[in-house]
């Protein structure tokens, strides 16, 4: 195969081709990993190409039926697998669930209508309707086991002629565990397992679910305690909580990441690739990141241990990715009525971000937020305008988040109990008030024109500041300094750029030109 994992330093990877490396060098053993089996590969080929390949198969290596830079014959989700979850009852202790994601409206009717059924491992059968099986959100079944060997759950569909549309979204295998057990993100609900050949992080907490009741006391930078116990049918686990330190030398950091990849199949870094969601607003689940259907483009900040980074997209049930071009680390990714799967550096899948395209509520009912309009605090509600006034006044008794986006682009965020101003506005900003991760309104603020002669575009003139900030500059003309006395006041955006010039008395020839034309426009 042609693609790895090449960990190139400590706690980076990044995805690479063999032809790019001299196959004369010499290489550590662990340094590249195939993406799919989290197995160990080395650099190989002939006069004419290079390749990677895996060693010899002994009786502790991963499956591999899946080769990478084969032509995929199935979806992303199949490649993914079905997710296991933990959840936290009231004393405290774990239960066990596999998780089958949202279902399409028509293919859940097709799967009542030709009575499908799923079976785990031969063992339990569940029968495909809207009882067990949701339209909108993850469904879990519960697990009382876990495979013998490290070996992988496995889900069949049946009538078989009938359930291949099944398998494109929810797979027909889900992650085991290894010998040493397993990591689970850490959430409100309880956690979801880090899937073999997937990466982890430092200093962030995860929870370590293994048979033995201790930590590996030998091991550097293991900074876990116990905390609670996972329940199975004929099995009791330990589930530990803590992070792995970054705090440690090299030679220990290289340590504990050939254990963790040699015992738990998962690779320990020091940044996790991540595209984080900026705008519009979404609501962030164990899942995924949930996004309004009415949203066709989502801008995200990238996060890598890269310097430039590669993001892949898969639409839907798509195969193969797009990739999507950055400026710098920001990016957008387009959503075409389809949830999105995002990877970084990876092209072939891993526990990359979930855009899911779901139906936005606004919530109604109490806890209320009110605006100051008209001399009195009103309620929000679902769409307010605010009228004739460049700072709003907000109140609510339990916290709020209200997120303020004006027209040039900046984006405001506070979350607070009590009372909260916005100051400047102009006409056209928006701000989006949020409780308990719903939508409670949109307040659009509303500006009527003045009548005056100034016609001066205050947001033209603060990108035009800005975009000449550090060109030369020479003494601010008499006459021109009279006129930016006359319209300072009137001016929101780029007043502290004209307040500036007035103080040094001092301007860029550049700006000198734009502000007398369109001065000299409003007479």
């Amino acid at each position: 195969m042609k693609t790895a994992l090449d960990f190139y330093e400590r706690g980076k990877q990044k995805e690479v081709n063999a032809d790019e490396y001299d196959r004369s060098r010499d290489y550590s053993r662990n340094r590249f990993i195939c993406p799919e089996c989290g197995e160990a590969v080395y650099l190989t080929g002939n006069k004419d190409s290079n390749h990677f390949a895996h060693f010899r198969q002994s009786d502790v290596s991963a499956e591999c039926d899946r080769r990478v830079d084969s032509s995929p014959t199935d979806s992303v989700y199949e490649r993914i697998g079905l997710p296991i979850y933990m959840r936290q009852n009231a004393s405290g202790d774990f239960s066990l669930y596999m998780g089958f994601k949202a279902l399409p409206r028509i293919l859940m009717e097709q799967a009542i209508k030709e009575s499908i059924s799923i079976k785990i491992d031969g063992k339990n059968t569940y029968r495909i309707n809207e009882e067990r099986f949701s339209c909108e959100s993850t469904s879990l079944i519960p697990l009382d086991y876990i495979p013998l060997s490290g070996s992988k759950y496995r889900i069949r569909y049946e009538p078989a002629n009938r359930s291949y549309a099944m398998s494109q979204h929810w797979s027909d295998y889900a992650d085991g565990f290894s010998f040493e057990g397993a990591i689970f993100t850490v959430s409100e609900q309880g956690g979801k397992k880090i899937r073999h050949g997937d990466s982890i992080t430092t200093d962030l907490d995860y929870y370590w679910v293994r048979r033995q009741p201790q930590l590996p006391s030998y091991m550097p930078g293991i900074i876990m305690e116990k905390c609670g116990r996972l329940i199975l049918k004929d099995n009791i686990l330990n589930v530990f909580r803590g992070s792995f330190s970054s705090d440690i030398s090299d030679t220990e950091f290289s340590y504990l990441a050939s254990y963790l990849r040699t015992n738990l199949k998962i690779h320990l870094l020091e940044k996790q690739p991540e595209f984080v969601p900026i705008w519009p607003p979404v609501i962030k689940t164990e899942e995924g990141y949930i996004v309004n259907n009415n949203e066709q483009n989502i801008y995200g900040y990238v996060v890598s241990g890269n310097d430039i980074p590669k993001v892949y997209a898969y639409h839907g049930i798509s195969k193969i990715p797009d990739e999507i071009d950055m400026n710098g680390h920001l990016t957008c990714v387009r959503m075409w009525g389809q949830d999105v799967f995002i990877n970084i550096d990876r092209k072939y899948v891993s526990n990359g971000t979930l855009l899911l395209k779901r139906q936005r509520t606004i919530i109604a009912n109490k806890p209320e937020v009110y605006i100051w309009n008209d001399d009195v605090y009103i309620p929000v509600e679902e769409s307010s305008t605010y009228k004739n006034c460049t700072k709003v006044l907000l109140k609510s008794s339990h916290r709020t988040e209200f997120i303020l986006v004006r027209k040039n682009r900046q984006i405001e965020k506070s979350s607070d109990i009590g009372e909260y101003s916005f100051d400047n506005l102009q006409d056209g900003d928006l701000i989006y008030v949020l409780q308990h991760r719903n939508l409670k309104g949109i307040i659009t603020v509303s500006i009527e024109k003045s009548t005056g002669n100034v016609t001066i575009s205050d947001e033209q003139l603060y990108w035009l500041f800005k975009k000449y900030k550090g060109k030369k500059k020479v003494k601010l003309p008499y006459k021109l300094r009279i006129q930016i006395y006359e319209v300072k006041n009137q001016i929101v955006l780029a007043r502290e750029f004209l307040n500036d010039i007035l103080k040094s008395n001092s301007i860029s020839t550049v700006m000198i030109k734009v502000l007398e034309e369109m001065l000299n426009e409003q007479k």
